[in-house]
């Protein structure tokens, strides 16, 4: 088996065994997609002398409750709805309000779209029961990726709706998505294409799985992403380790500048080494066990002590 190309940020683990929520209290992602565009705030333009008067806490509640009303529709659009209520969360705390949930409330129906303001409603009123199916969503790790998110979506969209868990989940499952194909495509059928296709085949499945969200995701990617892209793709062609350090140190130069790319390539190469340890280390226990089946074995015990001293001292 390949190793993956990509690694869905922290919510392919979650994915692996239960759906954790991101609800309207905060809580971790059931995926962590890069930081999207936040809700922004105008200042308050200056006065005839040139000072920008000072405004009082309700007229900044007043002022950034109008902005996240009018944001609202569009983010919602965008699936983003999640982003929006965090922002709003987020101001909550910079502007001293207790009952934050009432008050995002308060300005979803203050919405200029009231059909936008009536799905978005929605969506938050389920998200209690989401998180309780979820919770009961065991899924094994062996089981591909694509086939947990689809099920993940499917349980999802039963739950609260089609449109409320596209308004909510709408931009983590497109990013998900992306990352599934592309790891089910370089496990596959790469194998057997030029790199050059590889990476027209990449941008097919970008189209694809990001759809309305492709701006936004292709420029969450950044330079580490389509670096981690390509390189996976490249190494398909290669199995000596000499020349898979030259092909990641001319593509760490082709995306970053030098101190950074050096920087990099340090990591990669003591992460590698460390995963190589690893896995001679779990090779040999397994082998001790078998040998020895009583844990207790005084001699059991001894080798297991100097098989930890040899890889780990």
């Amino acid at each position: 088996m390949r190793t993956a190309i990509l690694i869905a940020a922290s919510a392919t683990a979650v994915l692996a065994v239960y759906a954790c929520f991101a609800g309207p209290e905060p809580a971790p992602d059931t995926v962590t997609p890069p930081p999207a565009a936040p809700v922004t705030f105008a200042a308050p333009a200056a006065a005839a002398g040139g000072a920008i008067p000072r405004a009082s806490g309700m007229e900044r509640r007043a002022a950034v409750a109008a902005t996240l009303a009018a944001n609202g529709p569009q983010m919602l659009r965008e699936g983003r709805l999640q982003d929006w209520w965090r922002s709003g969360q987020a101001q909550c705390g910079a502007l001293g309000i207790d009952d934050c949930q009432r008050w995002l409330r308060d300005a979803i129906g203050a919405w200029p779209n009231s059909r936008a303001a009536a799905l978005a409603s929605r969506t938050i009123e389920r998200l209690p029961a989401v998180k309780e199916a979820q919770a009961r969503l065991v899924q094994a790790m062996d089981t591909p990726l694509s086939q947990r998110l689809q099920r993940l979506t499917a349980l999802r969209e039963a739950t609260m709706g089609r449109e409320e868990a596209q308004a909510w989940f709408g931009r983590e499952k497109a990013q998900v998505g992306f990352t599934a194909a592309v790891n089910e495509f370089a496990a596959d059928e790469a194998a057997a294409m030029s790199l050059a296709a590889r990476l027209a085949r990449v941008e097919d499945l970008r189209g694809q799985h990001y759809g309305a969200f492709y701006d936004d995701l292709r420029a969450a990617e950044g330079p580490m992403g389509q670096y981690r892209i390509e390189l996976g793709l490249a190494r398909l062609d290669t199995s000596d380790a000499q020349a898979a350090d030259q092909l990641r140190d001319r593509l760490l130069a082709r995306h970053f500048p030098r101190e950074l790319a050096q920087e990099i390539a340090q990591l990669e190469r003591r992460s590698e080494q460390q995963q190589t340890q690893r896995s001679a280390y779990a090779d040999e226990l397994s082998a001790l066990q078998r040998q020895y089946p009583n844990a207790a074995d005084q001699e059991y015990l001894a080798r297991l002590g100097q098989l930890r001293k040899k890889h780990f001292h």
